[in-house]
């Protein structure tokens, strides 16, 4: 075993609960519960086994003298972040997305899907280093769908719930994700591939039924409609929540239509108008803005482009040197691009016109929110320069600087994540008898969703942890 894994065991250990059912009391922090109320302060958390088994003040639960107690006066507590979209099959960079062309002469995907399998538990670990305790898997290869049981009850691992592979009508991808005699898209090409593809969904033991609904050509768009529809269908009989990429508002519309109970996305084409609001509002349907994933597409390219390494957002240093390394390696990228696609002024083009997108889905947000529409925050995680645990903390400064107050986003990355899980009863908010979930920070994440760069504790089934415990340099192999 390598000195870094005993380090890491050693931490885990020594931050595990008391055995016998002792408690353990979190005392003194101003806790922010995840229901949107006002924050208590000098407040005291009990702690016994995985549960939060008293929260309020001090005669509320009294603290024995011999307790194990923990003081965190002048400190912060909230739920751990839940992020509502997240790819445990893709890495942060082009390597997982073959279909952006980028490096595909030279990146493996068999072999990196074999290795993300394998070691899941990279992305487990980036993500409690940056304080997210919760994720919902958006789409990937069928080995994703294993995950969800086997973190369900280990401290060390994030919850999860996962689609599993997504159906799309855009036939020229399927290949470009084969892997593990498997692939990450299923068809829908005629009605009968559309009802098999939801089957083998429910065979498979997916979380939801995600469907990739680009934009369809004119000539098959009341086609593809139609079917996105029979799709929903089929998912409610199979008791299975329809959510959908989709980012016009013309495909979103449908969508919503066809049942979809999350928008994974932002639409970002053009303004959303009263009617469309009213069917968001009406249908319960959660949205997922994903701020900031199409903006670090851009920046990644721009980066290939260049031959410039890009810039790392990581505070705690949760990402490890695998991914940094990959990263780093752009000179031989720049080869798998056209000449015409590394000038200066494409390059800024493709900057432009992310931020031109970024601009009306901003102003959407605002509206969305304005509505009373529940909003859930996600950041799709895995694609090029969105990572995995530290992109929760640019997506939720990116919704505060959209005109979200911090203590509503606060809200959105906690509570309501939970409950587009559909596990707000287990966790999201802290509340007695739910799973002890949670973070320490130094900073007031009720006045700037930025506090949450100040972690310095997480919490997953009762175990805390620092998050020096959780960084990459503990973790050298990932």
């Amino acid at each position: 075993m390598k000195i870094a894994s005993v380090v890491v065991l050693l931490g885990v250990l020594s931050a595990a609960p008391m055995p016998g059912g002792e408690s353990l009391w979190l005392v003194g922090a101003t806790v922010y519960d995840g229901t949107g109320g006002p924050p208590l302060a000098e407040a005291v958390i009990r702690v016994k086994d995985d549960r939060i088994a008293c929260i309020g003040g001090i005669d509320d639960c009294p603290v024995p003298e011999e307790a194990r107690r923990l003081d965190l006066q002048g400190q912060f507590i909230t739920p751990g972040l839940v992020d509502a979209h997240v790819h445990f099959a893709q890495t942060g960079w082009f390597d997982g997305r073959p279909d952006s062309r980028i490096g595909r002469a030279f990146y493996d995907f068999e072999e990196l899907q074999r290795s993300l399998r394998a070691r899941a538990g990279r992305w487990h670990r980036t993500f409690l280093c940056a304080g997210v305790t919760a994720v919902y898997d958006m789409g990937g290869l069928p080995w994703t769908l294993d995950l969800a049981a086997l973190a369900e009850d280990h401290p060390a691992r994030v919850h999860v719930r996962a689609a599993g592979p997504l159906i799309t009508h855009a036939d020229s991808i399927m290949p470009l994700f084969q892997a593990l005699e498997s692939g990450a898209f299923l068809p829908m090409g005629s009605d009968a591939e559309a009802v098999a593809s939801v089957r083998a969904l429910a065979e498979m033991g997916a979380g939801a039924v995600k469907v990739w609904y680009l934009a369809p050509a004119p000539e098959i768009r009341e086609e593809m409609d139609a079917r996105l529809r029979l799709i929903g269908r089929e998912a409610r009989a199979l008791g299975l929540p329809l959510v959908v990429h989709a980012t016009e508002r013309r495909e979103a519309r449908v969508a919503l239509e066809a049942g979809a109970r999350m928008l994974v996305h932002s639409v970002g084409d053009q303004a959303l108008d009263e009617a469309f609001l009213a069917l968001t509002r009406d249908s319960g349907a959660y949205y997922v803005p994903t701020l900031r994933v199409a903006q670090n597409w851009a920046r990644a390219r721009a980066s290939v482009a260049l031959g410039t390494p890009p810039e790392i957002d990581d505070p705690n240093g949760c990402i490890g040197p695998r991914t940094r390394r990959v990263i780093r390696d752009v000179d031989r990228l720049q080869a798998s691009l056209p000449e015409n696609e590394r000038t200066l002024d494409r390059v800024l083009g493709h900057l432009a016109r992310a931020a031109e997108r970024r601009a009306v889905m901003d102003a959407n947000l605002r509206r969305v929110h304005a509505a009373g529409i529940p909003i859930a925050t996600g950041t799709d995680a895995g694609n090029p320069l969105t990572f995995h645990g530290p992109a929760i903390y640019q997506e939720m400064e990116a919704m505060e600087r959209a005109g979200i107050p911090a203590d509503e986003v606060l809200v959105m990355s906690t509570r309501n994540g939970a409950a587009a899980m559909g596990r707000l009863e287990d966790f999201g908010t802290l509340e007695a008898g739910k799973l002890a979930d949670l973070v320490v920070l130094e900073e007031d994440p009720g006045t700037s969703t930025a506090a949450y760069r100040s972690i310095t504790r997480v919490m997953r089934a009762g175990v805390l942890q620092e998050v020096g415990w959780l960084d990459a340099k503990q973790m050298a192999t990932f």
